[in-house]
């Protein structure tokens, strides 16, 4: 009998402890299980956050990287569009001054030479201007050697001692321009102080060729140079009708 107690005894600790150890290992089964989730919920969130980063900000940083270069490549356009026409505005600008300056070269050759050419290379003496070629004589000019003096020599007098100093290239008419130019060589300097006693400086300069007033201008040029060449002709009348046949012609109006 006592045996036999003994023995149930034993059996009923042990399957109080079995007990025990399943409820015990069911628990901390359990707490691990909510320990997983509870680390595997961030784990997923932070995946999820991953993922959307991962699918939305790329998109929209490409879509601002694709704005950003399409707004770069249009003001990439829009800076070699303006520097294209801003070498070109140049150019053009550097053309017409080109030319300009190729038209005033013309034009100041066309005047000096008509008077150089007009006057011709032969060499004339006479008591006002002494010894004379190509319009340039040695009493007027003492520093020029005028027995030497070449064609383009003469143009560059000229060039450099009346036209320039009045400055002729201002005026808008080559023909008074030309007209100008013959009454120097006859009346040196003073024949713009004449003409000026005239027509004001500043009329004469813009003064056109196809200006309706332009045959009347040129006819009261005419006769105030004439009316100079007279008076000086009282004292050299040799010279007097070489004079006037010059002026006539010069301010001839056909």
């Amino acid at each position: 009998m006592g045996d036999s107690k003994k023995l149930e005894n034993i059996l009923f600790y042990a399957i109080i402890t079995g007990s025990l150890i399943i409820i015990f290992s069911i628990i901390l089964i359990f707490l691990n299980n909510e320990s997983s989730q509870a680390q595997a919920e961030p784990t997923e969130l932070a995946t999820a956050a991953l993922y959307i980063s991962s699918t939305e900000s790329p998109s929209e940083e490409t879509e601002e990287s694709v704005v950003s270069s399409k707004t770069d490549f249009e003001t990439d356009i829009q800076d070699d569009t303006s520097t294209i026409l801003e070498r070109y505005n140049q150019m053009h600008e550097e053309l017409e001054r080109i030319k300009q300056a190729l038209a005033r070269d013309r034009t100041v050759e066309y005047v000096i030479y008509s008077v150089v050419d007009y006057e011709g290379d032969e060499l004339t003496f006479d008591e006002l201007g002494g010894f004379t070629k190509y319009g340039i004589s040695s009493k007027h000019n003492p520093d020029i050697d005028v027995f030497r003096v070449t064609r383009k020599d003469a143009f560059n007098i000229l060039y450099v001692r009346y036209y320039v100093p009045n400055k002729l290239y201002e005026y808008h008419s080559v023909r008074l321009q030309v007209a100008l130019m013959h009454m120097c060589v006859l009346f040196g300097n003073k024949a713009f102080s004449i003409a000026y006693s005239i027509v004001p400086k500043s009329k004469l300069i813009i003064l056109r060729d196809s200006d309706p007033e332009f045959p009347q201008v040129i006819e009261q040029l005419r006769l105030a140079f004439r009316q100079h060449a007279k008076q000086l002709g009282i004292k050299n009348p040799r010279y007097l009708n070489g004079w006037l046949n010059r002026i006539d012609k010069v301010f001839y109006i056909g």
